[in-house]
Formats: C-alpha cells, sequence, structure tokens
C-alpha cells in the first residue's frame, strides 16, 4: 500500500528532481546503429524520469484524497475543490515540472 502525506511528498518532490538534475551526467557510449540496447534504455530512462516527476508534482499539488491517490493528511474527497484534471508540464532540456 501507498501511505502519501505532505512530507513524504515533498521529499519525493526533492529527491527526484535531483535524480533528474543528475540524468545530464548521463552518457551513451554505444555508437552502433544497430540493436543500440544502451542508447534505447537511456530514452526510455528519459521518458520514465519525466513521468515520474511529472506524477509526484501533481500528486503533492492535489490537497485531498481520491482512489489511488489517498492521503493521510486528507482523508476525504474534496470534490468542491478538486473535482477537476490535474495537468503538468515536463520542460526536457531544463529538467523542471510546473
Amino acid at each position: 500500500a501507498v501511505y502519501r502525506t505532505q512530507e513524504t511528498l515533498a521529499l519525493g518532490k526533492k529527491l527526484i528532481d535531483e535524480t533528474v538534475q543528475s540524468f545530464n551526467d548521463v552518457k551513451v557510449t554505444d555508437r552502433s546503429l544497430i540493436w543500440n540496447t544502451d542508447l534505447i534504455e537511456t530514452l526510455e530512462l528519459r521518458n520514465l524520469l519525466g513521468n515520474a516527476a511529472t506524477t509526484i508534482h501533481a500528486a503533492e499539488a492535489r490537497k485531498e484524497s481520491r482512489g489511488a491517490h489517498a492521503r493521510e493528511d486528507f482523508k476525504e474527497r474534496d470534490d468542491v475543490n478538486w473535482m477537476k484534471h490535474t495537468l503538468a508540464h515536463f520542460d526536457t532540456e531544463k529538467g523542471t515540472t510546473t
């Protein structure tokens, strides 16, 4: 089970943002054009980091519990303020989430 609180989500945001910034140190050394798993895995990692960053930033911003997004510090749904979608943008060049 996943137990979310403001503190754990804030820590998660900090850690994922640090991890995203460290992606700049990743280099592809295999230069082959056929079956280049080094390149494929690097592209997959870049994609997964962006998805992880937007997911945790959006989860931290939502101050309610809803379905699988259950928070210990907000036990109830808040349909008045949160009956809406969450939109997030990940800037691949800067490694930032807004």
